[in-house]
């Protein structure tokens, strides 16, 4: 999930306003404000967030390490940017990592963490219908992320948190066109009905289902924003 901050960011403890720094920076990525490729210099970084350069230069190598930025010897910080194919590589293990997740997260989420993800599904319903989109994709990934921790599988749920990540740029497309928020969480309500029944497997096939069809909306997606399609 995306964390609210102010561009004021202040601190008396360096190393927790280098992690300020690090969200505010992730957020920019998310939502928009900074596209795949783009330049970043600590300077322009510090003065937004009214900070000194040293967290800042913290901040890009921590995001360096998630995925997020790419940092080139005398070149400096640019937001990472993936290749369609790459994308497409690191969706298909990020759909395994998510079908295993759920599955296992099926015989352990308890009644009340069933009623919670119920709750964001029919919070999804809402955001579709007023045609949120912010607010769906935000409630979407706290569905999925929930899914994975309800695994208790922590590696797993490291190395989920690694590849999204590095799918955020992606994952909006396909989400963008009237209709497609609906569809969308009509899938996750299947994948909670087999959850609320205990069925692991058809919740791991549910998944499936989504994942495949996010897949066909990626690549859409990239057909409709790429000039050299049209």
């Amino acid at each position: 999930m995306t964390v609210a901050l102010s561009n004021n960011v202040e601190s008396r403890n360096s190393g927790s306003l280098a992690v300020r720094v690090e969200r505010a920076v992730a957020q920019w990525i998310f939502k928009g404000e900074l596209s795949a490729g783009q330049k970043l210099t600590e300077q322009e970084v510090a003065e937004r967030l009214n900070v000194s350069r040293g967290p800042v230069r913290e901040a890009f190598r921590t995001l360096a390490d998630i995925g997020l930025l790419q940092i080139e010897q005398n070149r400096g910080a640019s937001v990472r940017k993936i290749d369609l194919e790459e994308a497409i590589e690191i969706h298909d293990v990020y759909s395994v990592l998510e079908e295993l997740a759920v599955r296992s997260a099926t015989r352990r989420l308890s009644g009340a963490q069933i009623e919670e993800l119920k709750s964001l599904v029919e919070s999804m319903d809402d955001a579709a219908e007023a045609e949120d989109l912010d607010r769906y994709y935000d409630l979407n990934l706290n569905f999925h992320q929930r899914l994975l921790e309800g695994s208790g599988n922590r590696r797993l749920v490291s190395i989920y948190n690694r590849l999204l990540n590095e799918l955020h740029l992606y994952r909006r497309f396909g989400l963008m066109q009237r209709g497609e928020m609906q569809r969308s969480n009509h899938e996750h309500h299947q994948i909670l009905e087999k959850i609320a029944a205990g069925d692991s497997e058809g919740a791991a096939e549910a998944m499936r289902t989504h994942t495949s069809e996010r897949r066909r909306k990626m690549l859409l997606g990239s057909e409709r924003f790429d000039p050299k399609s049209h």
